[in-house]
């Protein structure tokens, strides 16, 4: 089994109210629709994020899984990879390791990340820990800056917030489905 958690979210979101309301038509909303909009916001970039599988603005995440995996490769969720920050393993005595990094490639290129093992190394032959023995501590996101989020996206979370604003938390329209489709990863 594997297991991923947000350690440290996006310090911003990719869009702002302001883009928001400008879809909307309000010159100057109130302070309680400003407050609406952007738990809205927050909401829908994260439903978007569920559904492409991917991180927009960067953040850190950690990957648990039960075991080693039988090949020699780790696929890291949520891409686009920033970069690794540890591969960590934790025995069945409740003894955590950090697995020394001139073990493993990272592959920032392939279009989901990965650590890579290297043709000389081999997995650490400890027992684990009966669940969550081995964790990826890593960092993706398009980048720090709304900029840096592909508009395509942006232009989503701002449909789904003005849909979601006008008719409730609703399914999504198809125009949100075919902006976020184009570069969806779909899990194995």
């Amino acid at each position: 089994m594997a297991g991923l958690k947000v350690i440290t979210p996006p310090a911003i979101e990719p869009v702002t109210w302001q883009e928001v309301a400008a879809q909307l038509r309000y010159d100057d909303p109130d302070q309680a629709i400003i407050d609406q909009i952007e738990a809205l916001i927050t909401a829908a970039r994260e439903w978007c994020e569920g559904y492409q599988n991917r991180a927009y603005v960067t953040q850190t995440l950690e990957l648990a899984l039960d075991q080693w995996p039988c090949g020699g490769t780790i696929e890291l969720p949520r891409p686009p990879l920033q970069s690794v920050t540890s591969v960590s393993y934790t025995d069945a005595d409740g003894n955590a390791e950090t697995w020394d990094s001139a073990n493993y490639i990272v592959d920032d290129y392939d279009f989901v990340g990965r650590v890579v093992r290297k043709r000389t190394a081999s997995w650490p032959s400890v027992r684990l820990a009966e669940v969550n023995g081995v964790k990826v501590l890593y960092v993706a996101g398009y980048g720090d800056a709304a900029e840096d989020v592909p508009q395509r996206i942006r232009q989503a979370i701002i449909a789904l917030v003005a849909h979601w604003f006008d008719h409730g938390r609703c399914d999504p329209p198809p125009a949100v489905y075919a902006l976020l489709d184009l570069d969806r990863v779909v899990p194995v």
